[in-house]
């Protein structure tokens, strides 16, 4: 028996083989990918560190005698006292 491993050689029905297709040239003026991620830096660059606002209402809750309200400090004081029991068993 004899194998031909020559593909080309072999008729496939009248099929003649095809050349691979050659790579899209690219176009002279494709945008940079880059281009947007560098402008998202430079926003995310100018974002300040903390926001005024938000500090001045901090302070003010600071300040606050009966911030966090007596509650909510008994409803996550039980919370934590349940995990506590439940993890030691």
């Amino acid at each position: 028996m004899e194998v031909n491993t020559n593909l080309s050689a072999i008729s496939m029905g009248g099929i003649a083989p095809q050349k691979p297709l050659a790579p899209a040239a690219r176009t002279a003026a494709a945008p940079d990918p880059f281009a947007s991620s560098s402008a998202l830096e430079s926003a995310v660059r100018d974002i300040p560190a903390s926001r005024p606002e938000a500090v001045a209402r901090a302070r003010e809750l600071a300040a606050d005698p009966n911030y966090p309200p007596p509650g909510a400090l008994r409803q996550i004081s039980s919370l934590l006292a349940s995990h506590l029991i439940s993890d030691g068993e």
